[in-house]
């Protein structure tokens, strides 16, 4: 009875239920192997210095083992299992069809298909007479003979620079193998254990040596560097930057938000990059849509950060002052209220005013500034305070009458009673007579005043 491993579970390859590839598995003939399941490991790998790549090569169902659960890593590989490993690690799937056929190569041998798919590939080659030999052991040199000429790899140098170059052995390269084997070398199949520059070409490819060579051409990362000839350690790649010089204008925009705000007020504001910046070279460091977070002081634009394609840096930019400015009377201030964001005073005065004690500071405008407000009113006298809070309040009262709008909302009018605290309380101190204004969509051009290092894409 022909039966299989797999998990430790010995299964009937007969069996109905079993999958496609342990059905060519089992059609091996004598060769009885083990798949590895998740978890299994062989019994006679676990310390050898090719394990993680042998596991790797199980776990995806490219090498088998035995039904006592070893692996037999020194065990020759003959022709017929050397296709077999290169159909299942680089063809299935991939649409390949038989190229060729051999006189001792029989429809019902059970290696047939993946000598067919190996050979039509241009990984193996029969011998003149037109035989295969799939019984006959492989040895090492054509193992990457076969592997160099199906991933169509070629030498970028002389043969000779590169085989001499690495291998101590050199000379007993067979000549026909010799760019196949240098090519093999550039790209870091040839594997050699214990001694990394000591070849043996013409030594049997053991099942290790198989796997290993699988594994480079499959770049699982699975062997320890210092059997893989020609190594070079990879140089981490420093990321690309582009540098803004000191002085570069930035055209920014404002969002759709009226902003009103005292001169000695600070307020968060992001902006938007309205035209892309190139470096020196013409390439996009900055790409438009960017955002700049920092903060109106005045009428001035202070950068902070910019943030290009999710990454945020700093950013020390600012821009010309902001050039207009409203009169605080209420005929000027009443048009340009509502929908305003506006400096706000403490919501600790408005609910005492107001009697409202639910009233909390976020409830006040609809955007969170950092307002002069309480500081313009320290020390005035109470009905001085309530008399331009109840002014502001009237106003705010007053756009929703004068717009028909009768939606309005107490936070509304509650707006328009803190801009009148606001600048109520910086007139009697004759600190201003006017607010500064900033209309919706407001372009704002910055100047870059220390360099800026950009990472590129």
């Amino acid at each position: 009875m022909n039966r299989s491993r797999l998990g430790g579970q010995l299964l009937r390859c007969e069996s109905p239920m079993h999958s496609s590839l342990i059905t060519r598995l089992c059609s091996a003939g004598g060769l009885i192997l083990t798949l590895a399941a998740p978890g299994f490991a062989f019994s006679d790998t676990q310390n050898f210095w090719a394990s993680r790549c042998i596991q790797e090569l199980a776990n995806r169902g490219i090498v088998g083992g035995y039904p006592d659960g070893s692996f037999r890593p020194n065990n020759p590989v003959t022709r017929a299992e050397f296709a077999t490993f290169v159909d299942r690690a680089f063809l299935t799937g991939s649409g390949t069809r038989g190229g060729a056929t051999f006189r001792d190569v029989s429809r019902n041998f059970w290696a047939y298909d993946a000598i067919n798919q190996a050979a039509g590939a241009g990984f193996l080659s029969g011998y003149p007479d037109g035989t295969f030999r799939p019984a006959q052991n492989i040895p090492r040199v054509q193992v990457l003979v076969a592997l160099s000429s199906g991933l169509n790899v070629t030498p970028t140098q002389s043969p000779e620079v590169i085989l001499n170059r690495l291998y101590q052995d050199a000379m007993s390269i067979p000549a026909y193998a010799r760019p196949g084997v240098a090519a093999a070398s550039e790209q870091q199949l040839v594997v050699n254990y214990p001694e990394v520059t000591i070849l043996r070409p013409n030594q049997l490819a053991s099942r290790a040596d198989v796997a290993a060579s699988l594994c480079q051409g499959l770049r699982l990362a699975a062997i320890p560097n210092q059997y893989i000839a020609g190594y070079v350690p990879a140089t981490p790649t420093q990321p690309r930057t582009a540098t803004i010089p000191q002085g570069t204008l930035m055209v920014t925009r404002s969002g759709t938000q009226r902003v009103i705000l005292a001169p000695q007020e600070t307020l968060p504001l992001t902006l938007n990059v309205a035209q892309e910046v190139r470096d020196s070279q013409g390439r996009v460091v900055i790409p438009a849509g960017s955002t700049i977070q920092g903060r109106l002081q005045g009428s001035q634009f202070v950068a902070q950060t910019i943030t290009i394609g999710g990454q945020t840096l700093p950013l020390n930019a600012t821009s010309q002052p902001v050039r207009r400015t409203q009169a605080v009377t209420e005929r000027s201030l009443r048009p340009i209220l509502p929908g305003a964001l506006v400096g706000t005073a403490a919501a600790a005065l408005i609910a005492g005013v107001s009697g409202d004690r639910r009233i909390e500071a976020g409830e006040v405008l609809a955007g969170t500034v950092t307002g002069a407000a309480a500081g313009l009113n320290w020390g005035r006298k109470p009905e001085q305070a309530l008399r331009d809070f109840g002014i502001g309040a009237g106003l705010g009262a007053a756009v929703g009458g004068l717009s028909g709008d009768r939606r309005v909302t107490p936070t509304e009018v509650l707006g328009g009673a803190v801009l009148g605290s606001v600048v109520g309380g910086a007139a009697d101190r004759r600190q201003i007579r006017e607010v500064i204004v900033v209309e919706p969509a407001t372009d704002f051009v910055l100047t870059v005043n220390q360099p800026l290092a950009v990472p590129l894409p």
